[in-house]
């Protein structure tokens, strides 16, 4: 079991004690046709670790979909992944797959990783 150091719920605003990791996104692809490509993007979700109050323990993963039209490099929300109400992890997986685009690439694996 992984174990890691994460910001107490209080210091995240997320009142239920569980926090979703917006540092390290994967990004996936589910699907590809001429026109576009959809995208599945998961985030790690951690609670407090009964074992040590200082520490959290992941507890499983959120995942949502987006789509990137390839003639405009346009990306939408397709559906929305859970806890994600600030929009801040798919904000990160829209401008990696976004950057991709601009290369023309397609990859079937990325990830975004903040630092």
């Amino acid at each position: 079991m992984r174990v890691r150091r994460t910001p107490r719920a209080d210091q995240t605003g997320m009142g239920n004690n569980r926090t979703v990791d917006w540092m390290c996104i994967g990004i996936e692809k589910i699907a590809e046709t001429d026109e576009d490509a959809l995208y599945a993007f998961v985030s790690d979700v951690y609670e407090p670790d009964p074992r040590y109050s200082s520490r959290s323990m992941l507890v499983g993963q959120n995942r949502g979909v987006l789509r990137v039209l390839k003639a405009t490099g346009e990306v939408s929300l397709i559906e929305a992944m859970p806890e994600d109400d600030d929009g801040k992890r798919f904000q990160s997986a829209a401008a990696r797959i976004k950057k991709h685009w601009k290369a023309r690439e397609y990859p079937d694996r990325t990830m975004f990783a903040c630092g």
